[in-house]
């Protein structure tokens, strides 16, 4: 994940609705929920690992 693509999850710009599949249809907002929380857990810490300059942008 880069930069850029970091701070698009964390203001709410990106989300998986359009990647997960819908089926079956029951679930679909769980998932997609589930996945949207993991993806913004991830830009959270790949921008305090910039932050912190543990990692190299």
């Amino acid at each position: 994940m880069t930069h850029e693509e970091a701070i698009e999850w964390i203001n709410g710009n990106r989300s998986m609705a359009n990647i997960m599949p819908r089926d079956p249809l029951e679930t679909w907002q769980v998932r997609v929920a589930e996945a949207d929380a993991a993806m913004i857990q991830q830009a959270y810490w790949m921008l305090r690992a910039l932050n912190e300059k543990i990692v190299n942008a």
